[in-house]
């Protein structure tokens, strides 16, 4: 409470009594409990072991769905090449590895596709043949192929051939289960874009 006390001379002077001034008590910040700590603890430990065991398998699913996707696209300019020119792109030259400018690309791009992909997504060269050249692969036979044949290839993960042998009376043999990391390193072949070595699609 404040008083005012005035003399004759008018000097005023001001009185407070401090008892009757009410002081709010500090509010302190509440933190968290030490349970509370250990329940955030736990959890950033769960997340982090779940992506140190599945993290790489999950990596390389994405690359092996993107080179798949990547060979499908070339597959489908190869056909739309093949069905105007009623020959593969480069039939009989092309074999093996694509290199900038060469016969096959200049073929497909940029008329099919704007950009050719010469790489799998692990950074291994595609290997792409046509024509006759499609014979070398195991189980095909000169007479089983024709100039409007064509065949792409990733030799997976590792980057290695796996030596894979088609089956023509007996297709599904060229499909796979992804069961361990290894399985990444098969091969991945698309022949006239159609899929004869790949994985399952579950």
């Amino acid at each position: 409470m404040v008083e005012c006390l005035c003399t004759e001379e008018n000097v005023c002077f001001f009185s407070v009594d401090y008892n009757s001034v009410e002081v709010e008590p500090v509010k302190k910040a509440k933190g968290f409990t030490l349970i509370e700590l250990l329940v955030v603890v736990a959890i950033i430990g769960i997340i982090a072991t779940v992506l140190v065991s599945y993290g790489p398998q999950y990596i390389q699913n994405a690359k092996q769905k993107g080179t798949m996707k990547d060979i499908s696209a070339l597959a489908t300019a190869c056909a739309n090449y093949a069905a105007i020119s009623g020959e593969a792109p480069a039939s009989g030259i092309q074999e093996g590895i694509l290199t900038p400018g060469n016969a096959f690309i200049m073929a497909v791009s940029p008329e099919h596709m704007p950009v050719c992909p010469i790489r799998d997504k692990w950074g291994n060269p595609l290997m792409v043949y046509t024509g006759v050249k499609t014979a070398r692969i195991g189980g095909f036979t000169p007479e089983m192929v024709g100039k409007e044949d064509f065949i792409i290839i990733s030799y997976g993960r590792d980057g290695e051939e796996e030596g894979f042998v088609y089956d023509p009376y007996d297709p599904e043999k060229g499909s796979f289960e992804i069961a361990t990391m290894a399985d990444y390193g098969k091969d991945l072949i698309s022949w006239n874009a159609n899929w004869i070595r790949g994985p399952l699609v579950k």
